[in-house]
């Protein structure tokens, strides 16, 4: 089994939080190899490079892979990936999107993927045991509150029941979902969109509430 491997910083210098964390996660990928354990379930490190490379280079692979009739296209795909050398793998998605497709474009990376590579970096960090919580600079954290602050959360955190707010480590707090009950979720803007993404088990986040909004929160988790 791999271990979680000091490489966090990328190898070369880019300009956005999603450039950057694709470069870190790229050079992590290379360091622990295709078969570390991460925190999707189920998924190694190479389920999530695949996912990653169908995701924004092969939507004909994406579309069928959720289509059940259309499936074994997918998988033909990902067969097609399999036979490279795992550097070389990791070296297609380091590189970026293709250039037909939208994410190419600096702006759309940004929205599509700050969150995206953010998460499925801790994926790999938090995938066994003995892991840290990262320091990361304020841009970073800036960008992830963003992510933390959108449509998409409050949407995410509906099947709770309950309304939400956040208190950063500098006390101020904010509103994500109304609801009453509601909970205040405690921690950094980065381990706060982990929560929200579902990793509850492998995130630094303090959980406060009543009684009865922690138990609607628990029960809706174990769904």
């Amino acid at each position: 089994m791999g271990t979680v491997a000091s490489v966090t910083e990328p190898s070369v210098t880019h300009s956005t939080v999603a450039q950057r964390e694709r470069a870190a996660l790229a050079d992590l990928f290379d360091a622990v190899g295709p078969d570390q354990p991460t925190l999707d379930e189920g998924w190694v490190t190479a389920d999530l490079l695949h996912h990653l490379l169908i995701r924004e280079g092969r939507p004909d692979a994406l579309v069928a892979d959720v289509v059940k009739p259309l499936h074994f296209w997918a998988e033909r795909v990902i067969d097609g990936y399999r036979k490279l050398p795992w550097a070389e793998q990791v070296d297609v998605w380091r590189q970026g999107p293709p250039r037909f497709s939208p994410v190419s474009i600096t702006k759309i990376d940004s929205l599509m993927n700050t969150a995206e590579h953010f998460i499925h970096h801790e994926d790999v960090r938090r995938g066994v045991p003995g892991w840290t919580v990262r320091k990361l600079d304020g841009e970073t954290e800036q960008a992830i509150l963003d992510q933390v602050k959108s449509r998409l959360s409050s949407l995410q955190l509906k099947s709770l029941g309950v309304g939400v707010q956040a208190q950063l480590p500098d006390k101020r707090i904010f509103q994500i979902r109304l609801g009453d009950p509601a909970i205040t979720l405690v921690g950094a803007p980065s381990e706060l969109l982990l929560w929200i993404s579902g990793r509850r088990t492998a995130c630094d986040v303090q959980v406060q509430g009543s009684p009865a909004a922690l138990e609607m929160v628990e029960l809706a988790s174990r769904r």
